[in-house]
C-alpha cells in the first residue's frame, strides 16, 4: 500500500523523478568512466592528487606501482558514491512509478543517506591513505601523514544526517499508512 499525492504534483513528481533517474544513470556512468581515465593519465592522476592532498599532491611521487596504490584507495570512496547513487536511483525510479511513500522508498532514501554519511569520514581517511601510501618509499623522516578535514566532509555528516533522519520518519509514516489501510 501506498500513500498517493494529489494528481497535479503526482505529475509533476513523476517528470521530475524520470529526469533524475536519468541524470542519476548518467552520473554513475560518469563516474566510473572518468574515474578509470583517472588511473591512465598521469596528469589528471596528479590532480586527483593536488585535490585531495594540497600542495603535497604535486611532490608525491607518481610511478606505475603508485598509481595502483591509488587506484586500491580511491577505490572505497568511489565505490560508496556510486552504491548511494545506485540507491538514489532507485528512489527516483519508484518516484516515478508513483510510488512516493512507501517502506521500500524509504529504504533507498536511507540508505543514500549513509552513502553520503559514509564520505564524511572517508575524506580525511582517504587522504591520510593516500599520503602514507604514496610516501612509504621515500627516506625516514621525508614520509607524510597529512590529516584533512573540509567543509565538505562537515556537510556530507550533516546532510548525510538529515537523509536517514527523514528516511525514518518516512518509514515510520508509511507503515501507520499501511497499518490504518487495513482497519479500513
Amino acid at each position: 500500500m501506498s500513500v498517493s499525492l494529489a494528481p497535479s504534483h503526482t505529475e509533476k513528481l513523476i517528470r521530475l523523478s524520470g529526469t533524475m533517474a536519468w541524470l542519476t544513470t548518467a552520473g554513475i556512468v560518469l563516474i566510473v568512466v572518468l574515474m578509470a581515465f583517472v588511473f591512465v593519465i598521469p596528469s589528471w592522476t596528479r590532480n586527483l592528487l593536488l585535490a585531495r592532498l594540497g600542495e603535497i599532491g604535486a611532490t608525491l611521487p607518481l610511478g606505475p606501482n603508485q598509481v595502483i596504490a591509488v587506484a586500491a584507495i580511491m577505490v572505497v570512496p568511489i565505490g560508496v558514491m556510486v552504491w548511494g547513487l545506485w540507491h538514489v536511483r532507485a528512489l527516483f525510479r519508484d518516484f516515478a512509478a508513483g510510488r512516493a511513500f512507501t517502506v521500500g522508498a524509504a529504504r533507498r532514501l536511507q540508505l543514500f543517506g549513509v552513502a553520503v554519511l559514509a564520505q564524511a569520514p572517508l575524506g580525511p581517511l582517504t587522504a591520510t591513505a593516500l599520503a602514507m601510501a604514496l610516501s612509504l618509499a621515500n627516506p625516514p623522516g621525508q614520509r607524510f601523514l597529512v590529516l584533512t578535514l573540509s567543509i565538505n566532509d562537515y556537510l556530507a555528516l550533516i546532510v548525510g544526517g538529515v537523509l536517514v533522519a527523514v528516511a525514518a520518519v518516512m518509514r515510520e509514516a508509511a507503515r501507520l499508512a499501511e497499518e490504518n489501510a487495513g482497519f479500513i
